[in-house]
């Protein structure tokens, strides 16, 4: 196992004004100057082509179940209405960013997932959104042990969650077992595009933990949430409850990300991520992302939004609120 090492003093997040009165997570500083926790790619971000690919994934029951009061008869199979993608309008946004974006959204009431991915293939980097994955694993620890948070892991999930705070975090990722115990969390909830970095600084630093360098994909970040909101063999619905409260009650100064366009009275839990990639530089090439749950007022999905090469850290929040709006006025 890879040697722990000694506890890292980082910067809380530079503060934001307010920019919204309702409640959600999200993520904070990773260093002095800037905030976020993410990872320099070392060929630059990727451009998007000229159209943006959207891939429908149904997840549907299979036709042809029986029919109600048939004694086991079944019903012919009928076509199912062609749902139009929340993402559907977005392509030619995409392709005038200079910057790649990928996004997935699943929607609860149709059990449908939708991806938005112009470059296939290209890792993204997760910043801070990487504390959810922790606090899952703690979570599944603890209940594998039969024993409740301890105080000490308690308060540290606050401020890993509610202040993005990246000392606890680090405490609580070798809390739950390091990158090995990290990855095989993300292997149960089945992110099998995600890989929990084994590094103990991100690259070009020596004091941004490691653990920010884990590289991921949407889709992954959406079966990530969805496990926090939906029932599954891994969570309990206590675990899930914890989870969402802390999701539900982070600093206003991290007020954005995934809830753009999301009215006041509607649940939003979410988490966010930050850090221009060029550490060394003039801070010009940025890494945003943000994950959540949106219910209420009609709606129930998970969405994630990931953006990295962005010119500017608000570039990235702009991008996402810009798609965040959308999907919620489609759904």
């Amino acid at each position: 196992m890879q040697k722990r090492p000694p506890r890292i003093q980082v910067n809380r997040a530079m503060r934001r004004p307010p920019r919204r009165t309702y409640s959600l997570i999200a993520l904070s500083a990773f260093a002095a100057v800037v905030v976020g926790c993410a990872g320099v790619p070392s060929s630059g971000a990727s451009k998007p082509g000229p159209t943006a690919k959207v891939t429908t994934r149904a997840t549907d029951p299979s036709p042809g179940s029986s029919a109600p009061g048939g004694s086991g008869s079944t019903k012919p199979s009928q076509p199912k209405p062609k749902l139009k993608s929340p993402f559907a309008g977005l392509a030619s946004f995409v392709a005038a960013t200079p910057y790649h974006i990928t996004a997935a959204v699943y929607d609860a009431r149709t059990g449908r997932t939708w991806l938005l991915d112009p470059n296939p293939g290209v890792p993204e980097h997760t910043a801070s959104i990487v504390k959810v994955e922790i606090m899952g694993a703690v979570l599944k620890k603890v209940n594998a042990a039969g024993d409740p948070l301890s105080t000490d892991e308690n308060s540290l999930m606050h401020t890993m969650i509610e202040n993005s705070d990246n000392d606890s975090a680090t405490s609580l990722w070798w809390d739950a077992g390091g990158p090995s115990a990290i990855q095989r969390f993300d292997d149960e909830v089945g992110m099998t595009g995600t890989t929990a970095s084994t590094l103990q600084w991100i690259p070009g630093s020596d004091d941004l933990p490691g653990w920010g360098w884990t590289t991921t994909t949407a889709l992954d970040q959406v079966s990530l949430v969805k496990d926090f909101v939906f029932p599954n063999s891994l969570l309990t619905t206590a675990d899930q409850s914890y989870a969402q409260s802390l999701m539900e009650s982070i600093e206003a100064d991290q007020d954005w990300g995934v809830n753009g366009g999301v009215p006041a009275g509607v649940t939003v839990a979410l988490k966010n991520g930050w850090l221009p990639l060029d550490l060394a530089g003039a801070g010009s090439n940025w890494q945003v992302n943000s994950i959540g749950w949106i219910h209420g007022n009609g709606r129930d999905y998970v969405l994630a939004v990931l953006t990295q090469g962005g010119p500017t850290e608000q570039a990235g929040i702009d991008a996402i609120e810009h798609i965040s709006a959308q999907v919620y006025e489609r759904l």
